[in-house]
């Protein structure tokens, strides 16, 4: 056999097992199931604070919550624990209007918990409008990531919630993508909130950009406002 038929013949041996590694790659990709990755869990069917504790302690490095409504004690508790024991850096965004609304108080009693450990809370709204940010998501170490329609409060066991929990660094690159996003807006925003409330004059200007801030809520994010910056 020649030169020119050997090369030839291995031309067309690496063609066939190049196509065939392609047509095998195919094959798998759309035989799987994106729902065989994820654990979905059904509330009031299923146990969600307690799927959610669990998700929680695989945390060895960091956590980033971006959540609407946050009252539940235990959900605290287990992100102090965390912080304070195995060092978890720990980073939380919560919603403007849930600070000041019906369970304001209540909210503002965990936030101020979160903050005497170290634990950042930024609040705020979204980019737009000055409306409100309703996710509900949590990052782990930069692989996990827990999302739905179920807020992070005591009640939120008891009503018709879902929560999706996946292992993928890619989906947990997206979420951490979004999560920077609004944390560089958000922390903006807290900052001109607390200066317009340290300067009276400002706050007709203020007045235009949305609804102001009361005096005594204004004192309350002073006196929390976290001086950690998320990794």
């Amino acid at each position: 056999m020649s030169v020119k038929q050997k090369l030839l013949v291995w031309l067309l041996a690496l063609a066939v097992v190049f196509s065939g590694g392609m047509w095998v790659g195919h094959h798998i990709h759309r035989d799987i199931d994106p729902q065989d990755n994820i654990k979905t869990v059904f509330t009031p069917y299923e146990d969600g604070i307690g799927n959610y504790l669990s998700f929680l302690e695989k945390a060895q490095r960091s956590i980033h919550i971006a959540d609407y409504s946050f009252t539940d004690p235990r959900i605290v508790d287990k992100l102090i624990e965390l912080k304070t024991k195995r060092k978890v850096d720990t980073h939380l965004l919560l919603d403007l209007s849930q600070t000041q609304g019906r369970s304001g108080d209540h909210e503002q009693t965990q936030i101020e918990r979160l903050r005497a450990v170290g634990i950042e809370v930024v609040v705020g709204t979204s980019e737009k409008a000055h409306a409100i940010m309703h996710h509900k998501y949590t990052i782990i170490d930069g692989e996990w990531v827990e999302s739905g329609s179920w807020n992070y409060t005591k009640s939120a066991n008891d009503q018709d919630n879902l929560q999706d929990y996946i292992r993928s660094k890619t989906r947990a690159k997206l979420f951490m993508e979004n999560w920077r996003r609004m944390y560089t807006f958000m922390k903006t925003q807290e900052a001109k909130r607390d200066q317009t409330s340290a300067s009276p004059e400002d706050a007709n200007e203020d007045r235009d950009n949305g609804p102001a801030e009361t005096p005594e809520t204004a004192q309350d994010h002073r006196k929390s406002r976290s001086r950690h910056a998320p990794h």
